[in-house]
């Protein structure tokens, strides 16, 4: 039986890193850019798929280089926040169905559906967590996106991969600074007690 109650599970969520996925998900989309460059429109298509869709298992990977716990437990024993940002993730997961039926239309359609789409989670996250640069992530990039697309289309495949990536090292650099204040705060802690 789980007797933590939810501000002591918000709390707990609150305190972590966050840099795992975010830097796994920089690595694709750097890649990306790459990909975007050098391969033939199927290709990049296809790198595009299994690029995104392999961010959540590299960063469980990376997770273990940075020193987090990323692990989403069952039932009871979940932090009931890991279960609402596993929800933001299946959401974004769904919305795949209008990047693949709307790149059947327009091919280049592709990473700007996809960059935008993958990108809403940060919204969630920022939510429960307060963090400003979350929610500023899922924002501008949304708004960028839209406008590379807008305007260069048929550079999608290199645009949407550099606008990502820029804003994952925004969001990486603040969220680090972050880690940094709240590690020197628990530091800190016994000290004045």
């Amino acid at each position: 039986m789980n007797t933590i109650n939810l501000e002591t599970h918000l709390q707990n969520y609150k305190n972590r890193r966050f840099l795992a996925v975010p830097l796994a998900g920089m690595i694709v989309w750097s890649l990306l850019i790459f990909t975007g460059m050098t391969l033939t429109l199927h290709m990049q298509t296809w790198a595009i798929y299994i690029g995104t869709g392999s961010i959540v298992y590299l960063g469980l990977g990376l997770a273990k280089l940075t020193g987090e716990d990323v692990q989403f437990k069952k039932g009871a024993e979940r932090n009931p926040f890991d279960t609402i940002f596993l929800a933001a993730v299946a959401m974004t997961f769904l919305t795949f169905s209008i990047s693949i039926t709307f790149a059947m239309q327009n091919p280049y359609a592709l990473p700007f559906a996809i960059a935008v789409q993958s990108g809403l989670m940060w919204l969630v996250h920022g939510a429960i967590c307060k963090i400003k640069v979350c929610v500023a992530h899922a924002i501008v990039r949304t708004v960028l996106c839209t406008a590379a697309f807008i305007i260069s289309p048929e550079n999608s495949f290199v645009l949407q991969p550099i606008i990502v990536v820029l804003c994952y090292l925004f969001t990486i650099l603040v969220l680090e600074k972050r880690w940094a204040n709240l590690q020197m705060q628990k530091a800190l802690k016994p000290q004045a007690a």
